[in-house]
């Protein structure tokens, strides 16, 4: 698996990105890279805690009959989060500074998603 290699290639193309992961809705990490220091962040820590966040939204789209969620982004001051499922046990994330390049980190999700599922 090639997993890191396409997350430090997602990371390199997103100006703004300090990290990419793939993990598990039970928040273990298949992979993480961290592209840059980011201040005042803990990345483990965070992407544990979102991939919690996630399992609810999910869970609340299917209990209302929206159709599946397939991309969440959370937006704080001193970060940007844009996750996109890949599977239903598993989804892709890029942390991204405040001021970070928000459609190029969807498009990449987009775009590596399908190669990134087909991995798992």
């Amino acid at each position: 698996m090639a997993f890191r290699d396409d997350l430090e290639g997602i990371c390199g193309r997103v100006d703004g990105a300090f990290a990419a992961s793939i993990m598990g809705f039970d928040g273990i990490s298949v992979e993480t890279v961290e592209h840059q220091v980011a201040p005042g962040v803990e990345v483990e820590t965070l992407l544990v805690e979102y991939s919690s966040i996630l399992s609810q939204v999910r869970q609340a789209a299917d209990s209302l009959q929206m159709g599946k969620a397939s991309e969440v982004s959370i937006r704080t001051e001193k970060m940007i989060a844009i996750a996109r499922l890949l599977t239903p046990d598993y989804f892709a994330v890029v942390a991204l500074g405040p001021d970070g390049n928000v459609g190029r980190a969807r498009y990449e999700l987009r775009i590596a998603g399908g190669k990134l599922a087909e991995q798992l």
